[in-house]
């Protein structure tokens, strides 16, 4: 079996990338919500 191509292989990693940071943001803002309720 061939090696994967490069160009694949980096489209799958960005896919996956991509993916991970918009869960990290997601978190980020409700963390954020979170502590601005706590404060105020």
């Amino acid at each position: 079996m061939p090696t994967m191509s490069n160009l694949r292989r980096r489209k799958i990693q960005a896919r996956q990338r991509k993916v991970e940071n918009e869960k990290k943001r997601l978190a980020k803002a409700a963390k954020k919500e979170h502590n601005a309720k706590k404060a105020g």
